[in-house]
């Protein structure tokens, strides 16, 4: 599967600007603005905004690293997230505009982290510790499941 680039923002940023408001997903419950506002939290945590608890015992932790992160295969449509309970979160922006506004800072914030703290490593939630390279490999598929999501790929 071709994934988005990641980083370099560009083409991130032209089709978060080309997601409108009344957007309705191809698979899921979420809105648009839940999409974005749901790609800012791994965005924070990525950089050590804060930190998250592993959920996948150790022992499965490279297998699932390997087979969903490493691998060239898109994530799965319908994933629920372990760490994230069910049904639709609370949204946290007043409007779409100002979540369209804030993931597009909270990559650039990831990004600068990144370029300045090139050995950051922290955890995901599911794949254990994550370098610079797979935190980008994670975005890059991450932000290619929900922009595809909402048919912008």
């Amino acid at each position: 599967m071709n994934f988005i680039s990641f980083p370099g923002p560009e083409k991130v940023f032209e089709l978060i600007d080309a997601l409108k408001h009344d957007d309705v997903a191809l698979w899921g419950t979420m809105s648009a603005q839940h999409m974005l506002e749901h790609l800012i939290l791994p965005l924070q945590f990525s950089r050590g905004m804060f930190e998250v608890p592993l959920v996948t015992p150790a022992e499965k932790v490279e297998k699932l690293k390997r087979i969903m992160l490493l691998s060239d295969a898109p994530l799965k449509k319908d994933f629920a997230a372990p760490f994230i309970s069910p049904g639709l979160q609370e949204l946290k922006f007043a409007s779409f505009e100002l979540a369209q506004t804030e993931v597009k800072k909270e990559i650039e914030l990831f990004l600068d982290y990144m370029n300045e703290h090139p050995e950051a490593v922290f955890t995901h939630p599911i794949f254990g510790e994550l370098n610079r390279e797979e935190w980008y490999l994670f975005h890059r598929k991450h932000f290619t499941h929900h922009l595809a999501q909402f048919g912008l790929l």
